[in-house]
């Protein structure tokens, strides 16, 4: 009917002039001019999908495609063949909707018409949300890029569940969806688990959409994930769509974090206490807390302090709060392995009262989730670097700021001890494969760099039962063991050892000092700035990212020459000070590659210095 193409065409003109306005382009996009199109040369036949109009972005060819708007709906005159034959479809279309597949190309989770765009027109004006269409993949040439690695993941979830609705746009998520599931993106999965998937995410999308607005496809694949991870995809047998939609509210800033740089807000020092005097102060809603009803702090551990150089270090910081607080303040101690497991840890910290609960190791973080979830009115931090979940705080030490100091104390010493002996080489054990030990490895090879550019870090695996002797069987007279692994895995003393007399001598380390870090967070509660309004952004993920000028990490080389000593402190100023970061600077990878400025944060480093030679990964 005419009428119907009316309304068609004003919403197209609508388009056009909001696009003209917004600095956009009013039409569809064409899939042949994008230039990454043109040198992808591989295509793979993907047979019927029942595709979501949605996910249709514009068209294959440039032919004809200014008789749409970027809307999809129809741009001619009512008095052309292209309005008669539009009407036409329609009036089928009412009767007995689309019979015929439409042709499209898929390229990096985006869908293009080659025939039939008409269809999608009328369905689109229609209000269906699913049309047929045989669809023809094309695959972009392989790169480092984040977008094309996520691609490929994508590629590889979608031949082992056929499922194309969930997209994300993030290296490592599919990865996570699998293990969230019990499976791995290279068998195919349970037919009866892909189905159950399919389903859970069409009821999510459902009630989510009402709710909080979502109509991105990756923002709405990333917060179904999230989802998962409080609530296990077996929920969704049991839970009505009132207790999803319950659900959804309760987590709905976890939900709608993006999960990228742009949500997390790093504190380096904790905020300063707001003074409250006279007349205001009698209004304040700060919890007093006294003897007899003091702050309650929970501890969660994995193991014992004694099987863990990681669980002692935190243990001692609580035992510094206990000694640096009065009477107001009670701190407990949950081990996991005692108790059943993380999340019974968690849970009996919060029965017990604790207003505030550590979890000290990073892979409790999802635990943590569900747990901050259920329970909003506790304070949950978790010691883990560069997470976005607003229902958490999270900590750690910049430790690879003493690592670097560490790194300049070994090179110095070496020099000293050794001369500028031909082939100087530093042994270095790494225990842990992580984001964190990879910057404490680069942060001492710099250090060890700037002092002695010739000087190689050698890299050894402690999983391959590295001792003292086999340093010596290398030739290396000095080495450095200075992670604080997460798992359980040693209680040998960190730090720098020297070639003495035929045996290794320890001569520094570098350390956390959790206690600093406890006590400060701890006071922010008691003084009232665990909430500031200026500094704590309530949809962001807090991460208090404490270092050197805190006290909370710093080395210590006793007995060493005033002049060494001098060094150490002019360079340990400069960081403190602002003036100095271990990463700053040129920085050259392995192979001679320039670091670019990007690429250098603590928290996401992918390289490895140039003077460092041997495998890393614990």
């Amino acid at each position: 009917m005419k009428e119907d193409y009316k309304l068609a065409k004003k919403k197209a003109d609508k388009a056009v002039r909001d696009a003209i306005r917004e600095g956009r382009s009013p039409y569809l996009p064409v899939l042949d001019t994008i230039e990454e199109v043109k040198n992808a040369k591989t295509r793979k036949s993907l047979g019927l999908m029942e595709l979501p109009i949605s996910r249709i972005k514009g068209n294959k060819e440039a032919g004809r495609n200014s008789a749409f708007a970027n809307n999809f709906m129809p741009l001619f005159e009512e008095n052309t063949e292209f309005a008669q034959k539009w009407s036409a479809l329609y009036d089928s279309y009412k009767v007995e909707g689309i019979r015929d597949a439409i042709k499209v190309y898929e390229y990096m989770n985006q869908y293009y018409v080659q025939e039939g765009n008409k269809r999608v027109s009328v369905s689109k004006f229609g209000g269906t949300e699913y049309i047929l269409a045989d669809v023809t993949r094309i695959i972009p040439p392989k790169d480092d890029s984040d977008e094309i690695v996520a691609y490929y993941e994508y590629m590889d979830f979608h031949r082992v569940t056929k499922n194309f609705l969930i997209v994300f746009s993030e290296p490592g998520m599919y990865k996570k969806l699998a293990e969230l599931l019990g499976q791995d993106l290279e068998n195919p999965w349970p037919s009866d688990l892909c189905s159950d998937l399919r389903s859970a995410f069409f009821r999510f999308s459902k009630v989510v959409g009402k709710e909080l607005k979502i109509e991105n496809e990756y923002t709405l694949s990333s917060a179904f994930l999230m989802y998962l991870c409080i609530f296990p995809l077996k929920t969704f047998d049991e839970d009505s769509d009132a207790q999803i939609l319950k659900n959804i509210r309760l987590a709905r800033y976890e939900l709608m974090a993006e999960g990228g740089a742009d949500d997390v807000e790093f504190l380096n020092e904790a905020p300063e206490e707001v003074k409250q005097s006279g007349f205001l102060g009698i209004f304040s809603k700060e919890k007093k807390y006294t003897q007899t009803s003091p702050l309650k702090v929970g501890f969660v551990y994995d193991v014992d302090p004694d099987s863990s150089r990681w669980v002692d270090s935190h243990e001692a910081g609580r035992l510094y709060v206990d000694a640096m607080t009065e009477d107001n303040v009670v701190t407990g101690a949950y081990f996991a392995h005692d108790i059943g497991s993380t999340a019974d840890a968690l849970e009996k910290a919060v029965a017990d009262g604790n207003e505030i609960v550590f979890a000290t190791l990073p892979d409790m973080s999802m635990d943590v989730l569900r747990a901050a979830v259920k329970h909003p009115e506790v304070k949950f931090l978790n010691c883990c670097m560069g997470q976005s979940n607003p229902s958490i705080r999270y900590y750690h030490g910049k430790i690879h700021e003493a690592s670097f100091l560490m790194g300049i104390y070994a090179a110095n010493t070496y020099l000293l001890d050794y001369g500028d002996e031909e082939g100087r080489r530093i042994g270095y054990l790494s225990r842990e494969k992580s984001a964190m030990a990879m910057s404490n490895l680069n942060a001492f090879a710099v250090g060890v760099s700037l002092i002695d550019p010739d000087c190689k870090v050698v890299v050894r695996n402690a999983d391959e039962g590295y001792n003292n002797s086999k340093w010596s069987d290398e030739g290396i007279k000095m080495f450095a063991d200075i992670e604080y692994p997460s798992e359980a895995s040693t209680m040998d003393r960190p730090g720098l050892y020297r070639l003495d007399g035929g045996k290794f001598v320890h001569i520094g380390t570098s350390y956390f000092n959790w206690g600093k870090y406890y006590l400060q967070i701890v006071k922010s509660v008691l003084n009232g700035t665990w909430n500031l309004g200026d500094v704590i952004n309530r949809h962001m993920s807090t991460n208090y990212w404490f270092g050197l000028s805190t006290g909370v990490v710093d080395i210590r080389t006793p007995n060493i020459p005033y002049q060494t000593e001098k060094l150490l402190a002019f360079m340990r100023n400069a960081i403190t000070s602002g003036g100095l970061d271990p990463f700053t600077g040129e920085i050259r990878a392995v192979g001679g590659k320039t670091v670019k400025d990007e690429n250098k944060s603590a928290v996401s480093i992918k390289w490895i210095n140039e003077n460092i030679e041997g495998s890393y990964g614990g």
